[in-house]
């Protein structure tokens, strides 16, 4: 595709910019080359980029930085690397440019339109230059605006564009053998247009009329045996649809969900599942709606277009899996099954944790073929035995060496808490963004925050022991008292067995709760 970009110097009057016709697989690095040009600049000095907005969502400004350097706040990015289509998807996104870091002059790009290149053109083109840039090393001091006309400007700037022009062609991907492109396509197909079917009729049906979100029953798919807890929601005439908890982890997510109707943390941090809803067409994601338009289904009206969301403990909400698909595919077309029988007064659903009992559809494979029977199932056959997490000591052994040597006592008490925060870290683009864990330790007697750290969610429990241990040293002293939440005590119950601290254990961490709040509203 061809990008048309509007590019204009900001903190400039009169105006200074430019229209351009981009390719769309154009990288940053030969982004940087055309904006040169098209400036007149002399490109004798550090730059970067930073995207304001994507995928018509405003960011906080994420650095692409020049291929000579870190950029300007450390990038993440590397320009060679990254394309303008990466990161600049739908018309009205946003990036800036900017070049030399002394004079610091900043140029705001446009995406204003998405087009089909024209047969045999080359690209970039210059449509219309507005006045010329101030010059290099200036800092706009005694800038000399040369009456040139607009229509001359332009036709100087695409000449200067012209050895940078490349003939619009095939991509690698594209040369791909078409009967296995046709294939893929075909299977994918099948698994998305099959979910999109049976989310349709389950929407037609609309069983949230007599079915409450407490009569759960249980899904067994027959091609993985994996368990799928079904809650149809939308009586109260709120949000309509389904959840599928999946797994034991679901399981333990949903019994924790009714056990503690207001919880402490939110529900998000430790779901297993996915949500199957219904939501306007402005509440639709660009994934969203891609995934509706191959499958060609749109649809008219408030709350009437399908939307998937997979929950993972410890990550953000996301779009679903081809995995995650096929199991909701299998749970939405047996609760079609189960709503029709409840609504004929042929089935009526145990309440979950009330009646200690579960129904079942249970997926078998016979000869070749599945077979679906209906079952009961006790919760206590589901939830077993209950086993307490053990944790061994992961940290360095010189570490908790250092920290046995510490001879004074730290007197006061001290809240210790460790747990998920709503400030989504993602590290690679495309890849599913995590909550990372906010550490903090608080003085109970005076309020004083005496350590914060905020881990990456990969090997979470060795890092929490770490920082605790790092608390430790850097206070300088053994704490007579500390209290904590019952999973942070079972993390961190290799260090503590080696140390003597009395712990306490503890339903809740007030002030932790209350700092973390404070610092997920900026």
């Amino acid at each position: 595709m061809i990008y048309q970009l509007k590019v204009q110097l900001k903190d400039i009057r009169p105006p200074v910019w430019r229209r351009l016709l981009v390719p769309s697989g154009m990288t940053f690095a030969e982004l940087h080359d055309v904006l040169q040009k098209a400036f007149d600049w002399e490109d004798r000095h550090l730059h970067t980029f930073y995207i304001t907005k994507t995928r018509g969502m405003a960011k906080q400004r994420i650095e692409i930085g020049n291929d000579g350097s870190d950029g300007r706040d450390g990038a993440g990015y590397k320009e060679h690397k990254e394309r303008l289509s990466d990161w600049l998807v739908e018309e009205g996104d946003r990036c800036l440019y900017i070049y030399d870091f002394g004079d610091y002059w900043e140029h705001e790009l446009v995406l204003e339109k998405i087009m089909v290149p024209q047969p045999d053109a080359f690209y970039p083109v210059c449509l219309k230059a507005v006045r010329v840039a101030p010059e290099e090393d200036s800092m706009g001091v005694g800038w000399n605006l040369e009456e040139i006309e607009t229509k001359e400007l332009t036709a100087i700037v695409d000449a200067k564009l012209a050895s940078l022009r490349k003939e619009t062609g095939k991509t690698a991907w594209e040369k791909v053998p078409e009967e296995k492109v046709k294939e893929a396509r075909a299977t994918q197909n099948n698994i998305w247009r099959a979910l999109l079917e049976k989310a349709v009729a389950f929407k037609l049906l609309a069983p949230w009329q007599w079915m409450d979100d407490d009569e759960i029953f249980l899904v067994i798919d027959p091609e993985t045996n994996e368990r799928l807890y079904c809650s149809v929601i939308g009586a109260l005439g709120q949000e309509h649809g389904m959840v599928v908890y999946i797994g034991e982890q679901g399981y333990e997510s949903l019994r924790h969900l009714f056990e503690r109707p207001y919880p402490e943390q939110d529900p998000v941090y430790t779901q297993r599942a996915v949500l199957i809803s219904f939501a306007d067409r402005d509440e639709l994601s660009k994934e969203d709606y891609e995934l509706l338009r191959s499958q060609g289904m749109a649809f008219r009206g408030k709350k009437q277009w399908p939307q998937f969301r997979s929950f993972v403990p410890g990550y953000y909400p996301w779009m679903i899996s081809e995995e995650e698909a096929k199991l909701v595919t299998v749970a939405l077309d047996q609760a079609l099954e189960v709503a029709r029988c409840v609504a004929k007064g042929e089935l009526s659903l145990p309440v979950f944790l009330e009646d200690g009992k579960m129904f079942a559809r249970i997926g078998e494979k016979k000869d070749g073929n599945i077979v679906w029977r209906d079952d009961t199932v006790l919760l206590a056959e589901l939830e077993g035995e209950k086993k307490t997490p053990t944790y061994e000591l992961l940290v360095e052994p010189k570490l908790m060496k250092m920290v046995k040597k510490i001879g004074q006592v730290y007197y006061g008490s001290i809240e210790f808490d460790a747990g998920y925060i709503n400030k989504p870290v993602q590290e690679k683009r495309g890849e599913r963004p995590y909550f990372p864990i906010f550490v903090l330790a608080v003085d109970v007697n005076t309020g004083f925050i005496i350590h914060s750290d905020m881990l990456p969610l990969e090997n979470a429990e060795m890092r929490v022991q770490k920082s605790f241990l790092d608390m430790l040293l850097r206070i300088g002293k053994i704490p007579r008292e500390i209290r904590m939440k019952k999973e942070t005590k079972q993390m961190l119950a290799p260090v503590l067995r080696r140390l003597p601290i009395r712990t306490i254990e503890v339903s809740r961490i007030f002030a932790a709760e209350h700092i973390r709040r404070t610092f997920e509203m900026f």
